[in-house]
This record gives C-alpha cells, sequence and structure tokens, in this order.
C-alpha cells in the first residue's frame, strides 16, 4: 500500500560529505574518484584484476624505485626455458610401483642366491659349510619343458610382478548396463 522511500546510495552521500568538506575550505580543490565497490560474491568469477593490486601499483608506482618496495606476485611460474613437455621422457611408462615385497628380498631374490650359493659350492678346504636352512636339500635347479630354471613360472610359490604393467579393473554391476540383468532380471557375472 505504502511505498517505502529509496535509500541514497553510500556512494552519493560520501560524495555529498565529501563536497560538503570542501566547500568548508576554500584553500584547496581537490577531485576524488570514488569507486563503487562489488560486494563479494564467492559464487562469482571474473578476469578483472582486485582492487588490492591496482592500490598496490600505485603506491609502488609513487614510492622510490630502489626495489626494496617490490610487487610480489601472488602466483609466479618461472620457465624452464625447454621447449620439452615437463615430467619424465617416457611419459611415466616405466614409473614403479613400490607396493609389493622389495625385489632384494622376494622369492625370485632367495632362488638366485641358492642357486648361486650351490655353484659356489657348499665344500670349502674339505669341509662342508653350513649356509643356512634354506640350503638344505637344495638342488641346482635344471631347464625342463616347461621353461627356464630361474622363471617364476617353473617353480611352485609366489611370482615377480611385472614391474611397468599398469592394471586398471572396473568391476560394473550397474543394472542398466547389465543386459542379462536387463532381459532375465539376476546378473551372473562373476557367478555371485
Amino acid at each position: 500500500m505504502f511505498r517505502k522511500p529509496a535509500k541514497k546510495r553510500a556512494q552519493v552521500q560520501v560524495r555529498q560529505r565529501h563536497e560538503d568538506d570542501i566547500s568548508g575550505e576554500d584553500e584547496t580543490d581537490v577531485v576524488k574518484d570514488f569507486k563503487r565497490r562489488k560486494r563479494a560474491n564467492p559464487f562469482q568469477q571474473s578476469t578483472l584484476k582486485t582492487h588490492k593490486g591496482d592500490d598496490a601499483k600505485a603506491s609502488s608506482s609513487s614510492d622510490s624505485d630502489d626495489g626494496t618496495n617490490a610487487i610480489v606476485a601472488e602466483h609466479s611460474f618461472a620457465a624452464s626455458g625447454s621447449a620439452a613437455p615437463l615430467g619424465p621422457s617416457d611419459q611415466g611408462a616405466t614409473a614403479t610401483l613400490d607396493i609389493d615385497t622389495d625385489i632384494g628380498a622376494d622369492a625370485q631374490a632367495q632362488f638366485e642366491r641358492v642357486q648361486q650359493q650351490l655353484k659356489e659350492g657348499l665344500v670349502k678346504d674339505g669341509k662342508v659349510l653350513y649356509k643356512g636352512q634354506a640350503m638344505y636339500g637344495a638342488k641346482e635347479a635344471k631347464d625342463t619343458a616347461k621353461g627356464n630354471a630361474s622363471s617364476g613360472l617353473n617353480r611352485i610359490g609366489p611370482i615377480r610382478a611385472p614391474q611397468f604393467v599398469r592394471q586398471t579393473v572396473r568391476w560394473d554391476y550397474a543394472p542398466d548396463i547389465c543386459k542379462d540383468y536387463k532381459e532375465t532380471g539376476f546378473c551372473t557375472f562373476g557367478g555371485g
């Protein structure tokens, strides 16, 4: 029913106050440009520079140029000077993943140590030397029709994982993708 009176903007009020102050003092005539400040909206992004940067540039240009008050950029990136892409030259193809047992302590390394000691021999100066429990009953491995004796595939037990193979598996039981589930209502993937 009743309309609220429009509020004067803060910018106009500040300018009027400033003009009143100047009119009282006839000694100096100063014209200041008041920039309207926007409210900071965290959801709005812009490529415009902030007021803080403009103030810093203005203050540094008026200061002495001895370099003591130099502006430090918020983010600075130094160029490497080469046109080559960053990172390893093979783009990480030979990067290793160190979650398995160390190569010097896995089953393959133990097997190779035993084979090396068997080649050197157990008898030294006419006496049989004790070389640990792993050497009891140990025989020198021979190549068979299955493959090389030093291969992990020719023996029982864990084999050394490949070093540079990247394996990615995604199990997707999504009912909108599984054709069997769409047709029968049961998903038989994996026997589960």
